[in-house]
C-alpha cells in the first residue's frame, strides 16, 4: 500500500489471517503424518494375543492325595502340580522287584546247570571215543591172530587150544567193541541233553529280560504319580482337588505357557506387502500406553474359511464374494533390538487380548 508520503509499505495480516494459514499448515501436517502412517502400512485389528494351552492329565488312575499349585499360580519346567496316591504303584514296583530277583536266580542255576553238563558231556563223549577207537583196534588184532592161528594150525603148527584161546579174546574184543559202542551213543545222547538245558538257560535270560521290563513299566507307574509342570507358565482352569477319583485322560488343571505371539488376521488384499520376517508394531486394547514390536513368523497355509467346522462351499449356487482373511503370526520381541517388555508388563500378557498390527512394506 503506498502512503502519503510516496514509500510503500507492507500489509499488515489480520488475525483471522493468520489462523487460517495455521490451518492450512496444519492440514498439510496432518495429511503428511497420515500419509506416514498409513502409505506402505498393511494394518488390523482383527487380532488376539495367543500361548500354547496345556492340558495337564493324570497318565494312570489313582486318587489325588495333594495338590500343590493354586489358579493363576506361576510355575516352573518340572515342578510338582498334584501328586497322587503312591501306594498301590510303590507295591506293584516291589512285586516286580522281585520278580526280577527270582528270574535272575532261576537263569544263573540254568546257566550253571547247563554250563556243567556241557562240560561233563563233552569228557564223557571222549573217553567214549576213545574207549570205542581202542575196541576196534583190539578187535582188528584179535580178529588177525585168530585167522593166522586158524591158518597154521590147518598146517599142524599150534594147537587147537592155542585157536580156541584166540577165538575167546575174539569174541571178548567183540562185546568190548559193543560195550563202548553203547557207551559212546549214550554220550551223544548226552550231549543231545546238553542243547536242551542250554535251550532251557536261553529261556531263563528271556525272563530275566521280561521281569526288567515289568520292573521299568513298575518304576514308570510310581513316577506318574506325581504329575509335574512340562514347561514354565502360569496355572490356570484347576479342577483338581484333594480326595478325588481320576482316570489316566481326566483333565486337572491347564498351564498357560509364558512366552505368547500375535495371530492376526489380515485381508487377502493386503497379504502381497506381508513376507516373513517383517517387523511388527503391536497394540493391546489393555495397555493403550505401551507400543509392542515384533517380527513376523509365518503365514498360514490357507484361509480362515477353509479350516473351518464346514467350510463353504461356493459351487452350491449362492455364492457370495466374501474377502477371505489369512492368519500371520507376529513374535514379541523380548531384548531384540533393544525392545525388552518390562517384567510387570510380561506377566499380564495373557492369551485372548485384542490386538491392533501394524506391518510397514520393507
Amino acid at each position: 500500500m503506498l502512503q502519503s508520503t510516496g514509500q510503500w509499505q507492507p500489509r499488515q495480516w489480520q488475525p483471522r489471517q493468520w489462523g487460517i494459514a495455521a490451518l492450512v499448515v496444519a492440514g498439510g501436517v496432518g495429511v503428511g503424518a497420515w500419509i506416514w502412517n498409513h502409505w506402505g502400512v498393511e494394518e488390523t485389528d482383527n487380532a488376539q494375543l495367543q500361548a500354547h494351552l496345556i492340558e495337564i492329565s493324570s497318565r494312570v488312575p489313582g486318587t489325588i492325595s495333594a495338590v500343590a499349585v493354586q489358579d493363576n499360580q506361576t510355575v516352573r519346567a518340572g515342578q510338582l502340580l498334584v501328586a497322587l496316591d503312591p501306594r498301590d504303584a510303590q507295591a506293584a514296583l516291589r512285586l516286580a522287584q522281585a520278580d526280577w530277583v527270582e528270574a535272575r536266580s532261576q537263569a544263573q542255576a540254568m546257566a550253571a546247570q547247563a554250563s556243567s553238563s556241557a562240560s561233563g558231556s563233552l569228557a564223557a563223549a571222549n573217553v567214549a571215543s576213545a574207549d570205542h577207537q581202542v575196541a576196534a583196534a583190539e578187535l582188528k588184532r584179535a580178529g588177525v591172530d585168530l585167522r593166522r592161528l586158524e591158518f597154521l594150525l590147518k598146517q599142524g603148527g599150534v594147537s587147537q587150544q592155542d585157536v580156541d584161546r584166540a577165538r575167546a579174546a575174539y569174541q571178548q574184543a567183540q562185546g568190548q567193541l559193543t560195550r563202548s559202542r553203547a557207551s559212546q551213543q549214550q554220550a551223544f545222547a548226552s550231549r543231545s541233553q546238553v542243547g536242551v538245558d542250554q535251550q532251557k538257560a536261553a529261556a531263563a535270560r528271556a525272563k530275566i529280560l521280561q521281569a526288567a521290563a515289568s520292573l521299568s513299566t513298575a518304576k514308570l507307574q510310581l513316577a506318574y504319580t506325581r504329575i509335574t509342570a512340562p514347561t514354565a507358565g502360569r496355572v490356570g482352569g484347576r479342577y483338581a482337588e484333594v480326595g478325588r477319583q481320576v482316570q489316566p485322560g481326566q483333565p486337572l488343571l491347564t498351564v498357560v505357557e509364558a512366552q505368547p505371539w500375535v495371530e492376526a488376521n489380515f485381508k487377502e488384499v493386503q497379504l502381497e506387502g506381508i513376507h516373513p520376517g517383517q517387523r511388527a508394531e503391536v497394540s493391546l486394547d489393555a495397555f493403550p500406553g505401551h507400543l509392542f514390536y515384533g517380527r513376523v513368523i509365518s503365514l498360514a497355509p490357507a484361509s480362515g474359511a477353509r479350516f473351518a467346522l464346514l467350510p463353504p462351499d461356493n459351487a452350491t449356487g449362492n455364492f457370495t464374494k466374501v474377502v477371505q482373511r489369512v492368519t500371520v503370526r507376529i513374535s514379541l520381541d523380548d531384548g531384540e533390538d533393544g525392545h525388552r517388555i518390562p517384567p510387570a508388563l510380561a506377566a499380564r500378557l495373557v492369551p485372548g487380548l485384542s490386538a491392533t498390527v501394524r506391518l510397514r512394506h520393507s
